[in-house]
């Protein structure tokens, strides 16, 4: 049901993703072309194979270990709480953090983190996990660049 009700937010992170990352989003959909995985396609509408939710977090800095570098995770944050900021320090980034706000980054690759707020919230990760790639051997996309961009 919840994934039934996801399905026109999972539209937009699916359009997004065409736009900036054109070969994640074809590396994505090719690992559903694979019999044992097609099935999925009926309820799933998204080439992320994987979603963790966080409840209230704080997270220190930190490097994800689930994507790879040349991929694009998306972090989704909702709820109602306090102005927080999202930080990328190697860049040295601050981006506000707002209910409803979407950040396309290669978690593994940027070093990020959120700090505490008053309030209830909750960050939805999406990622591709590696190994389903290799169990239908999807080779790698390259990493996203400017002139990728399908403007």
């Amino acid at each position: 049901e919840w994934v039934d009700e996801m399905s026109k937010f999972h539209a937009l992170l699916l359009g997004t993703l065409v736009v900036i990352h054109p070969c994640m989003y074809a590396s994505g959909q090719e690992q559903w072309g694979d019999t044992d995985m097609s099935s999925i396609l009926l309820i799933w509408n998204l080439v992320y194979n994987s979603i963790s939710i966080m409840a209230n977090p704080a997270t220190p800095y930190h490097r994800d270990v689930n994507g790879q570098q040349q991929w694009l995770d998306m972090l989704i944050t909702v709820g109602h709480y306090a102005p927080l900021d999202f930080v990328i320090p190697t860049l040295n980034l601050w981006f506000r953090y707002n209910p409803r706000t979407i950040i396309a980054m290669p978690g593994s690759a940027l070093e990020h983190g959120v700090g505490y707020a008053d309030g209830n919230h909750a960050c939805l990760a999406y990622y591709i996990q590696q190994n389903v790639h290799q169990s239908v051997r999807i080779p790698l996309c390259t990493s996203p660049h400017m002139s990728d961009l399908q403007l």
